[in-house]
């Protein structure tokens, strides 16, 4: 027997982005009931969405998700601590999650212009300012049962893109957790695995994200600071070492959600089933089940 979830227990589970699923039911011509019902097939339990989706299709996605037994495990939110101050927005993202029940959210506080980037003393002050914000939402998040992440943002504004920066947040906000993005160190010219273990036992959130140098027509690339062209690719079957990531992460004793990740992918629907069926090899020990 080789469904979904055989071998799996509850050591952890697979989830994808709310925006693949929507993307792969325009690719394939197909509704967005149907595709679900085959999403929840791949054994897949949770979705991750942004904030300003779930909250405008409130009603429509969580009949969706009511209807094929999965849940939101993360909500997202783009935010701008770095130049304002208006934290009633996270306050309400909390709110929220917390009225759905909802344990997760990731905030992305920020980025940095140019010249904010070239001058200390403005690099500085935004990134206190992100830093003094994530500090009260993450306290009240905290209070309200919820867990906040940050990811290694994959873009050069982001003060967070690379092991360094994420690992500043991490050691200056109370209570922050790591998303690890499996893909997004390559952005900055790092390996992941290599990176892995300074953020163990700090990991709240996992984004499988795999890559490749191969390029696949009809996709638009992501240049990495070197300037080598990334392609998506579905978990396992690119350059990164998914293997001896995941089982590293689970040997740690992380057991919550793995976010199927490949933003860009022309054939969503394949490479969802693809993904979902590369992460459902593992064991509750944490290998592969040869």
């Amino acid at each position: 027997d080789r469904s979904p979830s055989r071998g799996l227990g509850d050591v952890y589970k697979r989830q994808v982005f709310y925006d693949h699923i929507r993307e792969a039911a325009e690719q394939s011509g197909q509704s967005m009931d149907e595709v679900f019902q085959k999403v929840e097939s791949f054994g897949i339990k949770g979705i991750e969405i942004e904030d300003k989706v779930l909250m405008e299709e409130e009603e429509k996605i969580f009949k969706l998700l009511q209807n094929h037994d999965m849940e939101v495990s993360c909500i997202y939110g783009f935010f701008d601590y770095s130049h304002g101050n208006d934290l009633q927005r996270g306050f309400d993202l909390i709110d929220f999650a917390d009225d759905h029940s909802i344990k997760k959210i990731m905030i992305i506080p920020g980025f940095l212009t140019d010249r904010e980037w070239k001058l200390a003393f403005l690099r500085n002050r935004c990134v206190k300012k992100m830093i003094t914000g994530l500090n009260i939402l993450s306290k009240y998040a905290k209070d309200n049962g919820i867990q906040m992440v940050l990811e290694d943002f994959d873009d050069a504004p982001a003060y967070y893109k690379d092991a360094a920066g994420l690992k500043f947040f991490l050691a200056h906000v109370d209570g922050l957790k790591c998303a690890f993005d499996t893909g997004n160190f390559l952005y900055s010219e790092e390996d992941s695995f290599e990176v892995l273990p300074e953020f163990l036992g700090k990991i709240g959130h996992v984004h499988c994200k795999d890559r490749t140098f191969e390029v696949k027509k009809g996709e638009t690339p992501k240049a990495t600071v070197k300037g080598r062209e990334m392609y998506s690719s579905p978990v396992g079957s690119g350059c990164i070492q998914m293997k001896e990531i995941v089982e590293k992460i689970l040997a740690s004793g992380y057991d919550d959600y793995f976010a199927i990740e490949h933003f860009g992918s022309c054939q969503q629907l394949q490479d969802i089933e693809t993904s979902a069926a590369w992460l459902n090899q593992f064991k509750t020990g944490g290998c592969i089940d040869d």
